[in-house]
């Protein structure tokens, strides 16, 4: 037999499909008398909707099966003389529940089915993928998914239809699937799919096997950093909350999603020293070097370590790792402040944990959907595990933030995440798939659009630095709220793209869109602050690097770049225009470090400022040729910056045994790369001035906490002149006295 894709007939030596004799076929629209239909047209399909109809439904699926049995057996069928027995009630049938994941046998194409029409919230809808066989070696073909299907019980078998869409072009669209039903005293049956074109062709048949009522399963590696307590469960019935109240772990809510989610044991304990602080670069690297099945392939396989604190303070609740190369592979929470077995902190430990890994799955915030590719409306008011609590606002009034959100959570995703997790295509949801927040979309992208009306009291300003990039320099975006009326804002290091609150979309001169995707998402605390009328609130943020698309400003040209904030009242702010052009080099040497810069490892470890990672090796050697053999070089102060807030900083490098070793300060090399640095940036080129003063402040912090007082001290006071001289906002001054402090 030939086949020419998937949802094909097979052709055999007459030309003709072959025809599965095994299942009943019966036409809904001419035999049998179908179940009661629901609200929606659709039969209740749960155990107790079976009950209600189970002086028919129960009675036929009894009937099919004795009928089906007689005929296996060669006996005729025909009515049976019954035997008098006493009159006695009639027990309710209950039948096995038909949602769940099916498979067909291995051949020229293996479908693995999903159906979801019953159980727990059903979504009535229908997907698979189709993986090719040869040799020994099977192949992932493509998806489909059916939006939208028709349920109907004829004679006690399930009938669902609908029209597919999938990731290859076909004109068998039409799918039709059938599952007797049978009793819990019974073998699960096999459903069976008949593909057709919209005018009637019949195309392929799969009969498939009952696999598992899951709809996708998932290998979980979890590691715990010495001294952390990790989370075990929670009861929901601990607090005030929507929903019955049960006992979840993170395997358990994704259970309850359909996910099933397989922990690997063998729970590794990295032997950090006392009061260890992470950064993202260890992070990345202890991700690369210690997931034991971390491999540069797609695979429903993800890694949760459980750690103690970040660098960047206790508001950072957790990171999903976006790495280079292949994405959502790892992710990591925090427990400084959430450490105690209050009900509260187990609360908020196992809602880390599933948000987390739902940003592996491929979900985004649910005030940030419509940057996703395909865009959907953002849903702030959406009860779900992707939301965040402080941004919960269901609109028209009604009370919102964080105590509304958990009174009202029911420990949940919303019902499109759900069926993302369920039916979206392959690629889409497994780890090392499409990049974050990438979906199948056939669009591209657009530049936010201006609101209709805005009286939100903010103004979000962007402009870029250098001025006048030349090809292959680092370009840093500056971001300004304006706050117009006093309000609640977040401050401003939340303003950076890396925490969420605020999208940039990148307009290229080739002719797409890019919305940026930092290879690094935070997922912090959202501090809110009292703003002031007037009070300007700046970050600076490196967006040369995207987690999708690489180096951006690769091509010589015009950029137009755009910005949005999302404001904890759920205004969406939109910044103006800001155009940057990129010129072509302008001679040799401007070649050569457009050449070291423009890699690919050198655009992630300026995203880090520097690592000792094995897989950023690369990159580093890049920028430390661009420092020592491009030294005069105007862009030689971006390869300073990185190697020297590297140096700056301990790295943390975790062994495949789990073992760790620190690679502690070396101010002697940092400061013999920033000092430069800071001094090549006094004046009008260089640094842009937020992130010299930042530098400057993270470098004073560096020699404080080697006990160098005196030498802070002073990095601190030129610091605060700088700032002074180039009229920086004061929220700039506040981030060094926030420094002092620690």
């Amino acid at each position: 037999m030939t086949v020419v894709e998937p949802n094909a007939a097979p052709l055999t030596a007459d030309g003709r499909g072959p025809r599965d004799p095994g299942l009943p076929t019966e036409d809904p629209a001419t035999s049998g008398t179908a179940a009661d239909p629901g609200p929606a047209g659709i039969p209740d399909l749960s155990a107790d909707g079976v009950e209600a109809h189970a002086g028919r439904m129960g009675t036929a699926v009894e009937d099919w099966l004795a009928d089906h049995t007689a005929a296996e057996a060669g006996r005729p069928i025909g009515p049976i003389t019954p035997i008098p027995i006493p009159d006695r009630p009639v027990l309710p049938v209950r039948v096995r529940q038909l949602s769940g994941r099916y498979r067909s046998p291995a051949g020229g194409f293996q479908l693995e089915l999903r159906v979801d029409v019953d159980g727990r919230r059903p979504l009535r809808k229908l997907s698979g993928d189709y993986f090719t066989m040869s040799g020994a070696t099977t192949s992932y073909f493509g998806s489909w998914t059916v939006d939208g299907a028709t349920v109907s019980v004829v004679d006690g078998t399930m009938i669902a239809v609908g029209t597919a869409r999938c990731t290859w072009p076909t004109t068998y669209t039409v799918a039709r699937v059938t599952i007797p039903r049978r009793t819990l005293f019974q073998p699960a049956a096999p459903a069976t799919i008949q593909w057709s074109t919209p005018s009637g062709a019949v195309g392929g048949t799969y009969v498939c096997a009952p696999e598992s009522t899951a709809m996708r399963v998932v290998e979980l590696e979890q590691d715990v950093e010495a001294g952390v307590t990790p989370f075990a469960a929670y009861d929901t019935g601990s607090l005030a909350s929507g929903g019955p109240a049960r006992t979840l772990t993170a395997a358990t809510a994704y259970g309850e999603a359909g996910i099933q989610v397989l922990d690997t044991g063998g729970r590794n304990t990295l032997a950090t020293p006392a009061g260890h602080i992470w950064n993202n670069a260890s992070l990345h690297g202890a991700m690369t070097t210690h997931f034991s099945r971390w491999q540069e392939r797609a695979q429903f396989k993800v890694w949760l370590l459980h750690a103690q604190r970040h660098e960047l303070g206790t508001g950072l609740r957790g990171i999903m790792f976006d790495q280079q190369g292949l994405q959502r592979q790892g992710c990591a929470s925090f427990y400084q402040v959430i450490q105690a077995g209050t009900p509260q902190n187990l609360r908020e430990q196992l809602y880390v944990a599933v948000h987390e890994l739902g940003h592996c799955f491929n979900l985004f915030h649910s005030f940030h959907k419509s940057f996703m590719t395909p865009p959907l409306p953002n849903r702030p008011g959406s009860l779900s595990w992707m939301n965040y609590p402080q941004n919960y606002n269901p609109g028209t009034g009604a009370p919102s933030g964080a105590a509304a959100y958990w009174g009202a959570f029911p420990f949940q995703f919303d019902d499109l995440e759900l069926a993302h997790l369920r039916h979206g295509f392959r690629d889409n949801v497994i780890m090392g798939g499409t990049p974050f927040g990438s979906g199948a979309a056939l669009e591209m992208p657009e530049q936010p659009s201006d609101p209709v009306t805005d009286t939100s009291g903010l103004r979000l300003a962007v402009r870029t630095s250098p001025a006048r990039p030349v090809l292959g320099t680092p370009v840093v975006l500056e971001l300004e709220l304006t706050v117009d009326r006093g309000q609640l804002v977040h401050p401003a290091e939340l303003l950076h793209p890396k925490y969420g609150l605020v999208q940039v979309t990148i307009s290229r001169p080739r002719g797409d869109t890019v919305v940026h995707r930092p290879p690094v998402l935070h997922c912090a605390e959202p501090q809110l602050i009292a703003a002031r009328p007037g009070q300007v609130l700046p970050v600076s943020a490196y967006i040369g690097y995207d987690a999708a698309a690489g180096q951006v400003f690769e091509d010589p040209g015009t950029y137009r770049i755009r910005a949005s904030y999302t404001a904890p009242d759920g205004s969406v702010v939109v910044s103006d225009g800001a155009m940057v052009r990129v010129w072509g080099a302008g001679g040799a040497e401007d070649g050569a470090v457009a050449e070291l810069l423009l890699g690919d490892e050198v655009g992630m470890a300026m995203t880090l400022l520097g690592s000792d990672a094995p897989a950023l090796a690369t990159g580093m050697a890049a920028l430390e040729e661009v420092a020592e053999e491009h030294a005069e070089h105007p862009d030689a102060v971006y390869a300073r910056l990185a190697l020297g807030v590297n140096a700056a900083r301990p790295f943390t490098a975790v062994r495949d045994d789990g073992s760790v070793s620190v690679r502690e300060r070396d101010l002697d090399r940092a400061d013999s790369l920033l000092r430069p640095a800071i001094d090549a940036s006094r004046g009008v080129g260089g640094l842009d001035d937020l992130t010299l003063v930042q530098v400057m402040g993270y470098l004073a912090r560096s020699h404080a906490a080697e006990g160098d007082r005196h030498g802070a001290r002073d990095l601190r006071g030129d610091a605060s002149r700088i700032a002074e001289e180039k009229q920086l906002p004061g929220a700039a001054l506040g981030m060094l006295a926030a420094d002092e402090e620690d």
